[in-house]
């Protein structure tokens, strides 16, 4: 594949708006932002590590069954799997966008990620140990070579990238390789020379800032060991594909025309994916117990159908409740990283040490209210502002020059 650059150079391409933005593509990404938040905070409040010890020790609460089971059903993996589309359908309009300006859209998009991987880098190292925007700006260096792809061979390298996990889990299953060996010798080692015993109790009796920081570089090697794990580079880069198809076929344009596929997919999706789902929610509230193959066979034919299903709905049926959903959807980066800040503040020992003390119906009402202060939050700073301020920063950066923030009226 080559990657043919005949635009003039990146410095001079203009930093205005080209075209409207869409507005059901920002509604779709704060509707993202909700399941992200509900799926984050079962770790954020430290639930994730109280349940490991709640589970096995002690009879759970029939209402954290139902609430535990139905997020797995509903929830796991389905908004990122959104978020991930979004991100391949934002990369088509920034490259169409700068090409009718006869700007070098993939410089700019190149900047771009080398910001976002920034950013990502230092909500890693600083906040939370569960960041996603490091993977997103690898993998988004990567879209740039798929660009000039037929709209079919984009369809068949986003099948085989969405399907490989299912063979690399097979091949290391079956010949019993450890890819992930270096990093949990990391994390080890970083844990026992921090001291870090209970990962829950560090950080809710954790008094200081400083033993933040030291559990986040242990954190960091353990979320590679996530990442190599389940493979979610190839997942990321699958949806990511699957995103640049739908950009370019332009098709959240015009929903209308579109409406019969979209209702396909909706319809094949929740058919396709709600059986898999239960399987899924099943083996993950009874401990993982299928062989990893199947597990991750069973995660792709229920989170990307329901995910797609999720996105079809929304924007066929959604249209009478965009309008809150679009706010925080502007400042979807300010407000991914926010939620990590306000849970710090809410739940570690460095704030009021909250964590570990609530049930998962508790947990879903705590993401629910985080969510909605963000979109609060989002509506009166974008009365006055024209963008978000990471996001802002962000657009700065990337430009090369500054930018107003205040919004013209």
């Amino acid at each position: 594949m080559k990657l043919v650059n005949k635009l003039r150079p990146w410095a001079t391409c203009s930093t205005g708006p080209v075209k409207k933005r869409l507005k059901v593509l920002d509604a779709l990404r704060g509707f993202a932002l909700l399941g992200v938040c509900l799926a984050n905070y079962k770790e954020l409040t430290l639930y994730a590590f109280y349940d490991v010890e709640h589970t096995t020790n002690v009879e759970v609460s029939m209402m954290d069954q139902i609430a535990n089971f139905l997020m797995y059903l509903l929830v796991d993996g389905k908004f990122y799997t959104i978020f991930s589309v979004l991100f391949g359908i934002g990369f088509s309009i920034i490259i169409g966008n700068a090409m009718e300006r006869g700007a070098n859209g993939m410089h700019i998009f190149y900047r771009r990620m080398l910001i976002l991987l920034c950013f990502g880098f230092a909500h890693l190292m600083l906040l939370w140990s569960g960041d996603i925007l490091m993977l997103y700006a690898a993998m988004g260096i990567i879209l740039p070579f798929f660009w000039q792809c037929s709209s079919r061979a984009i369809l068949r390298w986003a099948g085989f990238f969405l399907f490989l996990p299912v063979i690399t889990s097979s091949l290391v299953y079956a010949i019993d390789l450890q890819p992930c060996a270096w990093f949990f010798h990391q994390m080890d080692y970083w844990q026992s020379h921090f001291g870090i015993g209970d990962w829950g109790t560090w950080l809710r009796e954790s008094q200081s800032y400083t033993d933040l920081l030291k559990f986040l570089v242990m954190g960091a090697f353990e979320r590679m060991t996530e990442f190599i794990s389940s493979d979610r580079y190839f997942k990321v880069l699958g949806l990511f594909l699957v995103g640049l198809w739908i950009g370019k076929k332009k098709l959240f344009n015009d929903i209308e025309r579109h409406r019969p596929l979209l209702k396909r997919v909706m319809i094949a999706g929740l058919a396709i994916g709600i059986p898999f789902a239960i399987l899924h929610a099943y083996d993950a509230v009874n401990g993982y117990q299928f062989a990893p193959p199947f597990h991750t066979l069973i995660e792709m034919l229920n989170i990307y159908p329901l995910g797609w299903a999720y996105m079809a709905m929304f924007a066929l049926y959604g249209r009478r409740i965009y309008t809150p959903f679009t706010y925080p959807g502007k400042m979807a980066l300010t407000c991914y990283i926010s939620q990590s800040a306000i849970a710090i503040v809410l739940f570690y020992g460095v704030g009021f040490g909250w964590g570990m003390q609530l049930t998962m119906p508790e947990v879903i009402c705590a993401a629910v209210g985080v969510y909605l202060f963000e979109v609060i939050c989002s509506y009166l700073w974008l009365r006055f502002f024209a963008y978000g301020p990471l996001e802002w920063i962000w657009r700065m950066l990337t430009y090369g020059k500054r930018l107003p923030l205040k919004a013209t009226t």
